[in-house]
């Protein structure tokens, strides 16, 4: 996807060291065996890639700055520079940015609308009515019938400020002996994950609101039950097709069901029994889980089936500040020449939409 706007403004026409890290990051993922759906490099390695961001981030900075590093002196001491170190971050918030919100697609874009704000803005949503008109029967001699106007509505989501406080050795970064690259990926993978919290809080805030429709809701599965929901949903959506997701542990309890068969590889090397993609034409779609950080545990439940129309209106809407901001602490301030910085993430996520969805709750 194209960089945010503002990162461009940013880079004044040259986006090359932005783009350089949305291909280390989107590379990255791919050599942890994650599924990624942008395209990237695949000719250099990421120790090559690595090298090539250490130069152009000081060209980057060098420009940002006005102060290219005068040659004969060495690092250490231009990093005492308060220009440099002001410069050094203000490009280390666009790498950010120009990776953020398009990490989230592939995750919470099926029932997610996501939309990034300019700094101090907020994001309105509308919202308009699902509901059909009433068609009534009417005589010959009247004029008019049942007069009907159906208004919209509107949501607006004020950014909600989210901060990471890191401490990292600014002398060692800057000599190439940290990878600025991994120091980036790491922060923009700590916001990703908080970013999905919300949005996974949202959803199921939005089922398990004690006035969400019980007609949408089934305690236990049988197949009867998902069908009539997908039915259900498709239907209350005006023919807009249902999906059902949940994690693959969820739906490995309902999918494939032993009594009727799997759905199993046999054309390969290596035979594999994998969760059906398709059931009755409603497709299957496994939302990928998420490490809490705590206690080995996982943010998403998987107890819960959902059924929801991903091209009607989605069901959470988000706001994203494009800008990331950052206030550091000098390196000289410290007695351990350690520069602290606190990286600042406007945004927020709600459950705030026209369509209907159901789910099942396995129990």
């Amino acid at each position: 996807m194209a960089l945010p706007k503002h990162v461009i403004q940013f880079a004044q026409g040259n986006t090359t060291i932005y783009e350089a890290m949305k291909d280390y990051y989107f590379h990255a993922l791919a050599e942890d065996g994650e599924e990624v759906h942008f395209s990237y490099d695949k000719t250099k390695t990421l120790a090559e890639k690595d090298k090539i961001m250490h130069k152009a981030l000081f060209s980057e900075i060098g420009r940002i700055s006005n102060q290219p590093m005068p040659e004969g002196i060495s690092v250490e001491q231009w990093a005492g520079n308060p220009n440099f170190v002001w410069a050094t971050f203000a490009t280390v918030n666009m790498l950010i940015d120009s990776i953020i919100p398009d990490t989230l697609i592939k995750d919470i874009g099926r029932y997610t609308d996501i939309r990034t704000v300019g700094f101090g803005e907020t994001a309105t949503f509308d919202i308009v009515p699902n509901s059909l008109f009433t068609t009534s029967r009417g005589s010959n001699a009247r004029r008019t019938t049942f007069v009907q106007k159906q208004f919209k509505t509107s949501k607006t989501l004020v950014p909600e400020n989210h901060a990471i406080t890191v401490e990292t050795s600014l002398y060692r970064m800057l000599s190439g002996e940290e990878s600025i690259a991994e120091f980036v990926r790491k922060a923009v993978i700590s916001m990703q994950r908080d970013m999905l919290f919300n949005a996974y809080d949202a959803l199921n805030a939005l089922v398990e609101n004690a006035k969400f429709p019980q007609a949408l809701k089934k305690a236990g599965y049988d197949k009867a039950k998902l069908l009539n929901l997908c039915e259900v949903v498709t239907a209350y959506n005006n023919g807009k097709k249902a999906v059902i997701m949940g994690t693959a542990s969820a739906l490995s309890k309902i999918l494939p069901e032993a009594s009727e068969g799997y759905r199993v590889i046999m054309n390969s090397d290596n035979m594999s029994i994998q969760l059906i993609k398709n059931v009755f034409g409603y497709d299957v779609i496994v939302m990928p889980q998420v490490a809490t950080g705590h206690n080995f545990e996982l943010k998403l439940d998987d107890d819960k089936i959902y059924v929801l129309a991903p091209t009607s209106d989605k069901l959470i809407k988000g706001a994203i500040e494009g800008t990331t901001l950052t206030q550091h602490v000098d390196y000289n301030d410290n007695a351990n020449l350690t520069a602290t910085a606190t990286f600042n993430k406007r945004y927020i996520f709600e459950a705030v939409t026209n369509a209907t969805c159901g789910v099942i709750e396995l129990g």
